[in-house]
């Protein structure tokens, strides 16, 4: 696949602080209103983890965001499967201690909350702010090769908005950030759904923990089967 770079900076925006396309940030605690997407629906209230999955030992909720830091959990997940969607959602690491930012998605449910399966479960995962993706297909996780438009953001302390655009049936996914659409990937095998080193299937999008930060989520709303392949974060 034909990798593509454009000279673009993108920066985060501060809590409180606006972008040019129009999209503000809102204070810690306080939720967008659902309007400001059309066709999507808060799918996290900010108060409480209905609809969600998500061990305590690990999820938290911090002034209107979960938080995962610690214990034993490396992903809080939606109780509903999806498989074509559009996902938005504001994060940041707080503190990042060398960690980074996921959302997993197309992979398996996992049986158990509090020590959800990841490797070899078949998780595609996009890294907000700055971009990178992994594959948790067996025989072994790795590096997932993808199509950058343009450089995402490298400082994780900042709330930034991320929009994922994904189609099962195709096996795409369009990703922005702060209002920049950053890459696309195409999944080699877009129809495959029993071979478990190349199939995507739906199920529950997860926000994920990794390492030793802590991982915030707010503001996550989703549309269902989006009939318009456009990001409605980007201009």
């Amino acid at each position: 696949m034909k990798v593509i770079v454009f000279s673009v900076l993108v920066g985060c925006v501060a809590v409180g602080g606006a972008a040019n396309w129009g999209m503000a940030q809102s204070k810690p605690g306080r939720a967008r209103p659902a309007q400001a997407y059309p066709g999507c629906v808060s799918i996290f209230n900010g108060k409480n983890f209905d609809g969600w999955e998500a061990a305590p030992s690990t999820w938290k909720i911090v002034e209107g965001a979960m938080r995962g830091e610690g214990g034993t959990s490396r992903l809080a997940f939606t109780k509903k499967d999806y498989g074509t969607f559009r996902l938005i959602f504001t994060a940041r690491m707080n503190p990042v201690n060398r960690d980074h930012l996921g959302v997993l998605f197309w992979g398996d449910r996992p049986a158990d909350s509090s020590r959800p399966k990841i490797d070899n479960a078949g998780w595609i995962q996009f890294m907000p702010p700055h971009g990178a993706m992994w594959d948790y297909h067996p025989p072994k996780h790795r590096n997932l090769p993808h199509q950058t438009l343009a450089p995402g953001p490298k400082d994780f302390t900042k709330w930034c908005t991320t929009e994922l655009l994904c189609d099962l049936e195709k096996g795409t996914l369009r990703a922005a950030v702060n209002g920049v659409e950053i890459i696309r990937y195409t999944h080699p095998f877009p129809r495959e759904r029993k071979d478990p080193e190349k199939r995507i299937v739906a199920g529950p999008i997860g926000m994920f923990r990794h390492g030793g930060g802590a991982s915030e989520y707010k503001e996550i709303y989703l549309e269902e089967n989006p009939k318009d392949d456009k990001l409605l974060t980007v201009p």
